[in-house]
């Protein structure tokens, strides 16, 4: 079973070494929350409790790598959509085409669900 958007975008931030607090206090919100709000609203986006905003996606992207096309296809997966799972890492969820889904040819795998940069980091 694919992860949820949240999940996916949970497990991105942590792949970059993230934490919530780091991605709270590098995002700007209009009008301003409180850094306490801001956490949970960060939160509450991974758990999926909180549908996502264009401008959120783009803010998000600005502060960790992934990839549009990923997100977009877990979207549609999520809210019922007969669509074949994407193709992700276990451990970093990169997709076909890298992290972030800019690469220019297709991201190389050590195995069919593990990338070439986790399986170098173990």
């Amino acid at each position: 079973m694919p992860p949820s958007p949240g999940a996916y975008l949970k497990c991105r931030r942590t792949a970059s070494g993230l934490t919530v607090d780091d991605v709270v206090r590098a995002i700007k919100t209009d009008p301003s929350m409180p850094l306490t709000e801001r956490i949970e609203w960060v939160r509450m986006i991974e758990a999926d409790l909180v549908a996502m905003r264009w401008s959120t996606i783009i803010a998000l992207r600005q502060i960790f790598p992934f990839d549009l096309a990923v997100l977009e296809r877990l979207s549609l997966i999520h809210d019922g959509a007969d669509l074949p799972a994407p193709r992700l890492c276990r451990i970093c969820r990169a997709g076909e085409t890298g992290p972030a889904g800019a690469t220019v040819q297709p991201w190389a795998w050590d195995q069919s669900d593990l990338c070439i940069g986790c399986a170098s980091a173990r």
